[in-house]
Formats: C-alpha cells, sequence, structure tokens
C-alpha cells in the first residue's frame, strides 16, 4: 500500500528537480527563450505539491492552503502549454490561457465560499481545466512539422494517456458525489499521485527530446548556413585573387611600357639636344632670334628629360630603391635654386631657411625633385609674375619646408581631388600640366613617411606644406656592413 506522505515527496522532489533542469537548460541556451515558461511551469506545479504534501503542518487556513496549491498547480501547467507552442513555433492560444487563468482565480474561492465540504466540484473543475490544456498541447502537436513525427505522435499519447486518467477520476468523482471521504481517501490519492509522477516524468523526458531535435537541427541550420558562407567567401577570395593576378599583370606591363618609353625618349631626345648644341657651335656668333630658338629647344628637351626622370623615380620608388644620405637642407635649397636659375626663373623665387636646421636622411633626387616639382607648379599658376616663397624651418621634431604662391589657387570643391592621378583642377589651362606632378609627389614623399598639405593662401593663392619627420629614413648600420 503506497504512502500518500512519501508519495507527495517523491513527486515533489522529482518534480523540482525537472524544474530545475530545465533552468539550467534555459541558462545554456537562452536562445530558446521559451525554455523559461516550461521551467517556470515545472516548478510552479512542483509548489503545489509541496504545500499539497505539507497542509497538514502549514500555519494557513485549510481554504487558503487549497487556493494556493490549485493556483500554482493549473498555472503552472498553462505555463507549460504555452511554452510547448512557442518553443514549436507556433503563436499559441493566449486567450485560452488567460482564461483559463481567470477561472482559476476566480472559481476556488467560490467553490471553498459556497460549498466548502464539496470536494467532488473542485475535482471536475480541476479535471476540466486541465484536460483542456492537454487537448491544447495535443492540437500544437498536430499542428507542428519539424519535429519527428514519432515524437510528436508519442508525446500525444503520453497526454492522451493523462486525458483518459483524468476521465476516469471525474467519473470516480461524479460517483461518489455524496460519499465525500472516499473522494479523498489516501491510498486512492496516493496511486493518484504516484501515476501523476510517472505522467510528469514522460513528459519531461519527452520535452527533453525535442529540445535536442530542436538544437540539433538549428546546428544543421548553422553548419548549412557557414558551408555556404564559405563557399561564398572562397568564390569572392578566388574573384580578389584573379582581380590581383589582373592587376599584377597590368602593372608590370606599365612598368615596361614605362622602361621602354624612357629608353625610346632619351635617344632621340639626346639627339636633339646634341643637334641644338652643335648648331650654337657650328655658327660663329648666331643671330638672337636664332640664339634664343636654340635656347628654347635646349630648354623643352631638359623639360622633356625631367618629366621622364619623374617617371622613373615613382619606377625606382616601387622597386624599393632608395639612396639615402645624409642631407643639408640649405644646400637642398640652393641645388633647386639653381635648376632654375637654368631656367632663368630663379628670380622670382625667395628662399628663407631657418639658421642651423637639423641635417635629414634621405634620397636628394627624389627630395629635390618634390621640390622642383612643387615650385614649377607654383611658377606655372601664377601669372603675373609675382614671386613664391620658399620657406625651411624646425618644428616638431621635423623638418617643414612650405612653398608659396600667389596664384590662381585651388577650387574649395577640388580640394580632396588634388593630388590623384591625371587630375587637374578646372581653373588651370589644357596646356599647363598633366595632372602627375602631385601625385608623384606625394609618392616620393610617403617612402620618407613625410606628408604634404595644400591649403589656401592669404587673399590668393596656395601654400603647400612638406612635413618631413626627423631625423628621417636613416639607413640600417648592420645591413649596410653585411
Amino acid at each position: 500500500m503506497l504512502n500518500l506522505n512519501t508519495t507527495l515527496l517523491m513527486v515533489t522532489v522529482t518534480i523540482s528537480l525537472q524544474g530545475l533542469i530545465w533552468i539550467l537548460v534555459w541558462l545554456t541556451q537562452r536562445h530558446l527563450f521559451e525554455l523559461r515558461f516550461i521551467a517556470a511551469g515545472f516548478l510552479s506545479v512542483a509548489g503545489g505539491m509541496l504545500i499539497q504534501g505539507a497542509r497538514d503542518i502549514m500555519p494557513l487556513p485549510p481554504a487558503v492552503t487549497i487556493i494556493t496549491l490549485n493556483y500554482l498547480i493549473h498555472c503552472g501547467a498553462a505555463l507549460v502549454a504555452h511554452g510547448l507552442a512557442r518553443f514549436l513555433n507556433q503563436r499559441g492560444n493566449p486567450p485560452l490561457i488567460i482564461g483559463t487563468v481567470i477561472f482559476i482565480v476566480a472559481f476556488w474561492p467560490v467553490a471553498l465560499a459556497l460549498a466548502p465540504e464539496n470536494v467532488a466540484i473542485r475535482i471536475l473543475a480541476s479535471n476540466g481545466i486541465t484536460t483542456v490544456l492537454l487537448f491544447f498541447m495535443c492540437w500544437t502537436l498536430l499542428q507542428d512539422r519539424i519535429q519527428p513525427r514519432l515524437l510528436r505522435w508519442t508525446m500525444i499519447g503520453v497526454l492522451l494517456s493523462d486525458v483518459v486518467a483524468l476521465s476516469l477520476r471525474s467519473f470516480i468523482a461524479i460517483n461518489y458525489m455524496d460519499d465525500q471521504v472516499a473522494l479523498v481517501h489516501p491510498g486512492q490519492q496516493a496511486w493518484y499521485f504516484f501515476y501523476f509522477n510517472i505522467f510528469m516524468t514522460g513528459l519531461f523526458l519527452l520535452l527533453l527530446l525535442m529540445v535536442g531535435v530542436r538544437l540539433s537541427r538549428d546546428l544543421r541550420q548553422k553548419n548549412d548556413d557557414l558551408s555556404r558562407e564559405v563557399t561564398q567567401r572562397r568564390e569572392l577570395q578566388n574573384q580578389l585573387s584573379s582581380s590581383l593576378d589582373t592587376a599584377k599583370a597590368l602593372h608590370e606591363e606599365q612598368k615596361q611600357l614605362l622602361r621602354m618609353v624612357t629608353h625610346e625618349f632619351r635617344t632621340p631626345l639626346a639627339v636633339v639636344d646634341r643637334a641644338a648644341e652643335m648648331i650654337d657651335v657650328v655658327l660663329d656668333r648666331p643671330p638672337e632670334t636664332v640664339s634664343r630658338r636654340l635656347d628654347s629647344i635646349r630648354d623643352a628637351v631638359r623639360r622633356l628629360v625631367q618629366l621622364i626622370d619623374r617617371f622613373l623615380d615613382v619606377e625606382r620608388r616601387d622597386l624599393n630603391v632608395l639612396q639615402t644620405e645624409r642631407i643639408d637642407i640649405a644646400s637642398l635649397l640652393d641645388r633647386v635654386r639653381k635648376h632654375f636659375a637654368g631656367l632663368e626663373l630663379d628670380l622670382r623665387l625667395r628662399f628663407t631657411v631657418q639658421p642651423n636646421l637639423s641635417f635629414y636622411w634621405g634620397d636628394p633626387e627624389m627630395l629635390c625633385t618634390v621640390l622642383i616639382n612643387l615650385i614649377d607648379n607654383a611658377l606655372k599658376y601664377t601669372t603675373d609674375g609675382s614671386p613664391v616663397d620658399i620657406a625651411a624651418r624646425a618644428e616638431d621634431n621635423a623638418i617643414v619646408i612650405t612653398v608659396t604662391d600667389r596664384g590662381i589657387g585651388i577650387p574649395e570643391a577640388e580640394a580632396a581631388l588634388i593630388g590623384r592621378r591625371f587630375f587637374r583642377a578646372s581653373n588651370t589651362t589644357p596646356a599647363t600640366g598633366t595632372g602627375i606632378g602631385l601625385y608623384n609627389t606625394r609618392r616620393l614623399l610617403e617612402y620618407h613617411n613625410g606628408i604634404l598639405s595644400l591649403r589656401a593662401g592669404r587673399g590668393s593663392g596656395t601654400v603647400a606644406t612638406i612635413r618631413l619627420p626627423l631625423p628621417g629614413v636613416v639607413p640600417d648600420v648592420s645591413m649596410e656592413v653585411a
């Protein structure tokens, strides 16, 4: 013969452990938020069973005890039903759940107030509420198409078995309506709670299996998504690799073309320069007009050679060949001045060098090209013959060189585009440049970790500022010794 108190203790402990397990499962699988409803439902039922077992020793009126345990058990069942529906990705039936809770809250106080000794009516109401919730759970399982069919129908079978048990209990309650004592016989209740423990354990295990199926399906879905992403990334990588190979091939062709053009240009230019020189020598005291034309020819040749040298400097930078040495900034600027003196443009240049300026380690040919390029631009875009100021100073552990002109300036809307390859400002004339000077300048400065900035001057013109961090590109002595 089963002992009622022992059975209630067993049921309470079993369902409490199941509720705690559900909490642990939810904490480890937070994305399955509906598991918290199931966990709360199991713990609520366990709380009701605890009160049921301890009702005789609780310091509460019997009516309060009966109302509380029925609230906990039936609200727990409603939470489990709602959690199952949400777990199966269904909206559920909120009106049914809310209506069930309202009925639970309203019925037991009224029943105890009107017929406190009528146990049968309370048993029938309890069985009716539970049966409605069980049928609702069966309906949600029938609507599901994700869980395996065998698992769904096994769960439905377990739920319907409880419907049968409740129907049998209701039949007994109706037949023993006049014998209230028989309805609460300890032996009969012990067997019912023993069955209830088996039912809750079966429900718990089947729900765990469903969670396992859901996690397995989610894992397969994630693996499929990851596989697709990996495939897409590989395709993208292949495309990028192909694009990179194409770009490398085009770059190599460009360098080969540059070498070819350089070689082909230098030979005829040297012939032209030599021919102009020989004409000047052969002709004894040539007319002034002829002399000016010869000087113009040689000057044009020098400018073309300078343009070729700029291309070669960029090519040399790409090859990582930097010939660094200790540079005196004043001497570097004097070399630049002599370059423009040969073009009879030095009278427009005003140089200012801070005394005792630090030496700088860098490639003098590259830096000379940078300064010639900037000064050439300043002269080119200053059409009124106004002077160009070149100043060098030390500032914040760097050499700062500024080239200031009073020319046409830079349109504000195009300031961000200045320095891009082949870009020329809209306020320039077609014959004033090719749009590669500033691009080459920036690239040569980058090799020295230098920066070129352009801003509008006071009133008009442009201020080009070169910033070269000290001490510069110091050669690696260990590499030189090796």
